[in-house]
């Protein structure tokens, strides 16, 4: 099984928020991998860290989202 990483580990080791990362839920961009169904916790893999830092370049450059 993959490692998986909570949102605020994922928040920290990519340095953006936990409200960016909900909101690139909310609009479909980024989805977590796994969502723990008792407690709505989003969980994210190691694989997904490069599709942040691709966002997080593209915001840069001032693509909107």
């Amino acid at each position: 099984m993959e490692e998986i990483f909570s949102i605020g580990e994922t928040a920290k080791i990519n340095n953006v928020s936990i409200k960016a990362l909900r909101h690139y839920d909310e609009i479909g961009l980024l989805k977590p991998k796994y969502i723990n169904k008792e407690n709505g916790y989003r969980y994210y893999t190691y694989d997904q860290f490069s599709f942040i830092d691709k966002i997080k370049r593209y915001k840069n450059i001032g693509m909107p989202l």
